[in-house]
């Protein structure tokens, strides 16, 4: 069987280690993983053990990777596996860091998508289908969508709510406009921001009389 001929620390990041086998490079290890093990040198190894740590050494970085997202900002589910999927870990592997991060409550799809639609809210307002097409695109499942968002728009006056006071921060855009003009700008500005056309047919109409 070959044998740990050397184990030194790797210049560039201390925190790794590279593993001679019969004096020959063989693989590398985060420390983690090399104490996980106990290696040493003199150790034999064969190629079932060989196959099983350079495993957990990938197992490893994948979740390292996943952490380092997580870092950042919250993320879906989709959007670690497709990361995952692009640094080309095979589905075993990104199925087990996944369950992992749920079970360590780092991966939510639900917090995550209240976390979307209350940052939303508080710093871009939009209206609900444009949410909803942001977090399809986060690859969130339907009902987890219809439930948050009933949540944060318990009923039709809060959407259209919304919709009027984002009006309202422009109003003297289109104060000198034809009136046919200011209505379809502000009709389009609206639609823009993921209203419904029947949200917009009400807001427009609270317009009317407003001399704009």
């Amino acid at each position: 069987m070959p044998r740990i001929t050397k184990i030194e620390s790797q210049k560039r990041n201390p925190r790794r280690w590279s593993v001679f086998l019969d004096g020959k490079f063989a693989f590398g290890l985060d420390e983690e993983v090399l104490y996980k093990y106990g290696l040493k040198e003199g150790e034999e190894l064969g190629q079932n053990k060989i196959e099983k740590i350079i495993q957990t050494e990938t197992k490893k970085e994948a979740k390292d990777v996943s952490l380092r997202l997580l870092s950042y900002r919250m993320r879906s589910e989709r959007e670690i596996r497709d990361k995952l999927k692009r640094k080309e870990f095979t589905k075993e592997i990104i199925d087990e860091v996944i369950e992992n991060l749920k079970r360590m409550n780092l991966l939510d799809d639900y917090e995550f998508t209240s976390a979307w639609i209350r940052d939303r809210l508080s710093n871009n307002p939009r209206g609900k289908a444009l949410l909803k097409q942001e977090l399809y695109r986060k690859g969130i499942k339907e009902d987890i969508i219809k439930k948050t968002l009933k949540e944060y728009f318990s009923d039709e006056t809060e959407e259209l709510s919304l919709a009027k006071k984002l009006l309202d921060k422009r109003k003297k855009r289109y104060e000198n406009l034809e009136p046919n003009v200011a209505k379809r700008r502000m009709s389009d500005f609206l639609l823009r921001r993921g209203f419904s056309y029947d949200i917009v047919k009400q807001v427009l109409k609270l317009e009317k009389n407003s001399g704009v």
